[in-house]
């Protein structure tokens, strides 16, 4: 290796470092959300035998002599896209362990140490800070009834490979409150810094922001520069891209468009990407191909028959380079959709079961390109406020997983109507005195 790579490979190395010992520093720990109740679990009759307390490699042998896993399965290995190797029945039993924690059977305690956890408050009439309660899961997806902030500490560290939201925008009001700007800075740096302890090395975070007005003007709040800068300057995280989305059919600011005419209508809305590395997992041959467009093929023809490639420019360019040919041009940040609709399936759904559906919802499009971005199938997505659900369900038609929280009961319950139809889904019992909204 080069004198100066081997400079620029140690310096990388020192604010990789640098990075995980702030990270470290800033982590605050608070108390262990509650626990819902005790699901009869092979992994948790094996945490029983073994006193309440093991270590993961202390489990995997026993558990699989439990459950009579044949020999073949117990010594099989998969690669991943890095080309690293892992054993399928340990992160089997890992993945297990994870959605036991979620639910409240298992401490997230220590690391290398699983504990069965006390049983659940009995009579909680609302989720509160410290809580979160499991309400529906399937064999790819878990859904929590919980604030993001309780959700992140049931989660593994290091296990995610996405982290995809559209919070609560400041100033404008919706049923979680309505935040000022500042407030709405101090509590997202505090969530980033939670999330970023959940990612995957190579994983990413994605925020889908909308612009808001300067209260009493029509001049633009600045509130996404400036949280894109803390996440830089304080969390350490990179900013990996943005895209942007263009919805035709939004409406326009009602002061400041409609009545006044003084700004034209806003159709536009932020992807803002952060990734814990300057190296995502991210492949934009991931992403479906689309055609050339007709005039891209016909102004190449046109290109073959001039007798000069020099351009207006002065370049002197190689047109045989920019042939359409191949799988399509190079995907662009720019997402072209229209808002969710009215009066699809799950709309209809909602409607029949007297459940009001999430008033801002995205389009599948949004998570649809996001997730194909930055994730390969299998791993781990998550929305910490995740509304409808519309990001695990797509997550899982991509052959993804899901963890979904949720502070509103009302929402989280209209969301298994995505998913109660599948053949895995199962509903979670409360705690006495709670009902979920149901069909």
């Amino acid at each position: 290796m080069k004198s100066s790579e081997a400079t620029a490979a140690r310096a990388r190395a020192r604010r990789v470092e640098k990075g995980i010992q702030t990270e470290d520093r800033a982590r605050a720990f608070t108390p262990r959300p509650s626990l819902q109740g005790l699901l009869q679990l092979p992994l948790l009759e094996e945490l029983e035998s073994h006193g309440g307390r093991a270590k993961p490699s202390d489990l995997y042998e026993t558990l699989a002599d439990r459950l009579d896993v044949p020999d073949d399965l117990r010594s099989q290995k998969r690669s991943c896209g890095d080309g690293q190797t892992y054993s399928v029945f340990p992160q089997a039993v890992r993945w297990a362990r994870q959605n036991a924690v979620m639910a409240g059977l298992i401490h997230k305690g220590e690391r290398g140490i699983w504990e069965l956890a006390d049983p659940g408050y009995a009579k909680l009439k609302k989720v509160r800070r410290g809580v979160a309660v499991l309400i529906y899961s399937l064999d790819d997806g878990v859904a929590l009834w919980a604030h993001a902030e309780d959700a992140a500490r049931a989660i593994e560290p290091g296990s995610l490979g996405l982290v995809f939201t559209s919070p609560p925008y400041p100033t404008v009001s919706r049923e979680y409150g309505r935040f000022s700007v500042p407030d709405w800075l101090s509590w997202m740096r505090s969530l980033l810094a939670a999330w970023k302890s959940l990612l995957a090395t190579d994983g990413t975070i994605c925020l889908n922001l909308m612009d808001t007005f300067v209260s009493g003007t029509p001049n633009l709040s600045p509130y996404v520069e400036r949280l894109t800068l803390s996440c830089i300057d304080e969390l350490g995280l990179h900013l990996s891209g943005r895209s942007v989305w263009h919805s035709p059919t939004k409406m326009g600011n009602i002061q400041w468009a409609s009545k006044t005419r003084l700004r034209p209508r806003n159709t536009l809305e932020h992807l803002l990407f952060f990734s814990k590395s300057p190296n995502p997992n991210w492949d934009t041959r991931r992403l479906p191909a689309e055609p050339y467009a007709a005039s891209t093929v016909a102004a190449w023809d046109r290109a073959q028959k001039r007798p000069s490639s020099k351009r207006p420019c002065g370049y002197n360019i190689n047109e045989r380079a920019f042939a359409p040919t191949g799988d399509g041009p190079l995907p662009g940040n720019l997402i072209v959709a229209a808002g969710a609709p009215g009066n699809d399936q799950f709309s209809r759904r909602c409607r029949e079961a007297g459940l009001p559906p999430h008033p801002a919802r995205f389009p599948e499009a949004i998570p649809k390109r996001v997730i194909l971005l930055t994730t390969e199938p299998g791993q781990i997505v998550y929305d910490p406020m995740a509304g409808s659900n519309t990001t695990g369900k797509v997550a899982l038609d991509l052959g993804r997983r899901f963890i979904a929280s949720e502070p509103s009961l009302t929402y989280l319950g209209a969301s298994a109507l995505r998913f109660d139809q599948r053949p895995d889904f199962r509903r979670h019992p409360l705690p006495e005195g709670l009902a979920v909204p149901t069909a």
